[in-house]
């Protein structure tokens, strides 16, 4: 590092160099602002100036605010990026701003005062892209206000790392190692008890799962439960303790809680692994509000979950907000797969229609009419219910299509996303209303992904959910679909697929997952290329797949992996595109998936 040469880039605007990240030049504004909505300005021309003083001056005289603190936060980032025998600053005035050779971040100790978050383009890209999938951490304007006052700020400081490390991977669409230590190192640095870990800790559990580090996500959020458990975060003193008399922390300890729980949850069905680690736990922490008075920091007298479970008992016409039912949804599915049994028998398939059922259906049936679609008013998608709405139906999908006449394919087992398949489960006297609640939730889950939005922007968790109800439907296209249908359906997986690419953009997992169902769908479809290995018996040769690169274990750094190696997975399947049967498909009256 001593002797590497910094390579001047007189393009790089000055929000990128703030930022030390690359940029194209584009005039007015680079690629790289204008996705994260960040105002994009070009420094004067400094030939014959050799003065980084000037050019702070002139930023502050001439330019933005964003500027001036662009160039005050490069000089830090230098400083902090230097070896110790490193010649003095003044000696290398004629540093270009723009490099992007180095991994240097801009990591003033003031960081976290408000000038510097509000036009911080990694805590906008924050906002804009995670927080209206997972809005628990205060409100950008709460935030900044917050981070104004000397006794709140430093307590702010670990969090803002985290959530910067957040935006970083939605704005730069990449792992960002500087980053990653920053946010470990602040973590080691926190006392035991300090709540803040536990918004910090479930920020890096996400982004390390969907960059594939299942390991240290698990390891990430068993210790943010643990810690939360420890503070009592599930009563209602807690949030009332920690928030004195501001109402708006109150509510992002409540929401923080209640996102442990979902989380929890999400990575449980996600993984198939059904382990919840909060689910069981005497609750009494209040509901979340709605988004619109959080983010205006105008908090209501929150709802209780026993007024919530009551709901249909209560005659006056009382409110719950989106996020009140995520958590009822999370709470449904959760209660469906405790009382369904790993074997299903032929005596479960009226017990999953009477008592499961009626679980998931009397979520649906009690949502009230403005909540009953996901769109709201401007046009927008209300993501809580988004997520909700689509968790109830891929429960349904799962809990159901054991006993289904929608069978499962061995090379399914390529999926990440993908189940155990039940064997030999003998074929239930109800299997045709098994099959049809399959085949309704699936299309509502591709009713919920048609809807019309500028783009496909979801959280990540929704990989799995769709791929579940993708497998099935393939399986309705191998055994049950023909002509119009099967067209249609055709349809529906290319749209399905290309959501799913749209995530992939962003998280390496979810676009692992979309290349192991195009191996998955060839397959089972006999479409092209790897429709011919599908024959193959015996084989656990992963070449003869055309997986189109998937790598279960991309290395990015020396964090630690877990072995998801497809050829390992496939070693024991006897008939790679055989069928488990869950009933004879011919038996099927194909006259019932009409209309559906």
């Amino acid at each position: 590092m001593h002797n590497r040469r910094v390579k001047r880039s007189s393009l790089a605007c000055l929000p990128c160099r703030s930022r030390h990240a690359k940029c194209d030049g584009k005039r007015p504004s680079c690629t790289r602002c204008a996705e994260v909505g960040q105002s994009c300005s070009y420094a004067p021309s400094r030939r014959g100036l050799n003065s980084r003083p000037y050019l702070r001056d002139h930023a502050t005289s001439h330019g933005s605010p964003q500027q001036a603190a662009g160039i005050a936060g490069f000089e830090q980032c230098t400083m902090l990026s230097l070896p110790a025998d490193a010649p003095p600053m003044s000696a290398m005035l004629n540093v270009d701003l723009g490099d992007s050779s180095t991994d240097c971040i801009p990591l003033s100790e003031n960081s976290s005062r408000s000038e510097n978050i509000a036009n911080d383009p990694l805590i906008h890209s924050y906002y804009k892209n995670f927080h209206v999938c997972h809005p628990f951490v205060l409100p950008r304007k709460h935030l900044v206000e917050l981070c104004q006052d000397p006794r709140t700020e430093h307590g702010l400081a670990p969090l803002l790392t985290a959530m910067r490390f957040m935006g970083n991977i939605y704005s730069a669409r990449e792992w960002s190692i500087p980053l990653k230590d920053r946010v470990e190192s602040t973590l080691s640095n926190l006392g035991p008890s300090d709540p803040i870990q536990v918004q910090c800790r479930i920020l890096y559990s996400i982004a390390l799962f969907w960059y594939d580090y299942k390991a240290d996500a698990k390891s990430q959020l068993d210790r943010a439960a643990q810690i939360a458990i420890d503070l009592q975060m599930f009563r209602a003193e807690f949030a009332a303790s920690q928030g004195a008399t501001d109402q708006v922390w109150r509510e992002s300890w409540r929401r923080t809680w209640w996102t442990l729980y979902i989380v929890d949850a999400y990575y449980a069905g996600t993984l198939g692994t059904m382990n919840f680690r909060v689910m069981d736990l005497d609750v009494t922490v209040e509901l979340p509000c709605d988004e619109s008075d959080y983010e205006l920091g105008v908090i209501p007298i929150p709802r209780t979950l026993e007024e919530f479970n009551q709901r249909e008992f209560i005659t006056d016409n009382v409110h719950f907000s989106s996020f009140a039912y995520l958590i009822g949804a999370v709470q449904c599915a959760a209660s469906a797969i405790s009382i369904t049994p790993k074997v299903a028998t032929v005596e479960d398939s009226t017990h999953l229609i009477q008592a499961v059922d009626c679980s998931l259906d009397g979520w649906q049936l009690l949502l009230p009419r403005e909540q009953k679609h996901v769109i709201k008013g401007k046009g927008e998608i209300d993501e809580l219910l988004f997520q909700a709405h689509l968790l109830i139906h891929v429960s349904t999908v799962g809990l159901h299509r054991p006993l289904s006449a929608l069978n499962f394919n061995a090379i399914e087992k390529v999926s990440s996303c993908a189940r155990e398949p039940p064997r030999d489960t003998p074929t239930p006297e109800l299997v045709n209303v098994h099959t049809t609640r399959v085949l309704r939730a699936v299309e509502a889950q591709i009713r919920l992904l048609a809807l019309p939005a500028p783009r496909f922007h979801h959280t990540p968790f929704t990989t799995c959910m769709v791929s579940e109800g993708m497998l099935a439907l393939l399986s309705a296209c191998s055994t049950l679909l023909k002509g119009k249908e099967l067209a249609i359906a055709r349809d529906q997986i290319r749209m399905t697929l290309g959501c799913l690419k749209v995530l992939g953009e962003v998280w390496p997992r979810t676009a692992r997952n979309v290349r192991e169902i195009q191996t998955i769908a060839r397959c089972v479809l006999g479409l092209g290329k790897g429709s011919n290995d599908c024959d193959m018996r015996g084989s656990s040769d992963l070449s003869s797949l055309d997986t189109q690169g998937v790598d279960p274990n991309p290395v990015i750094d020396g964090l630690s992996k877990d072995n998801n190696d497809l050829g390992a997975a496939l070693s024991t399947i006897d008939d790679l595109c055989g069928w488990y049967s869950a009933g004879d498909a011919d038996d099927f009256p194909w006259g019932m998936i009409d209309g559906l």
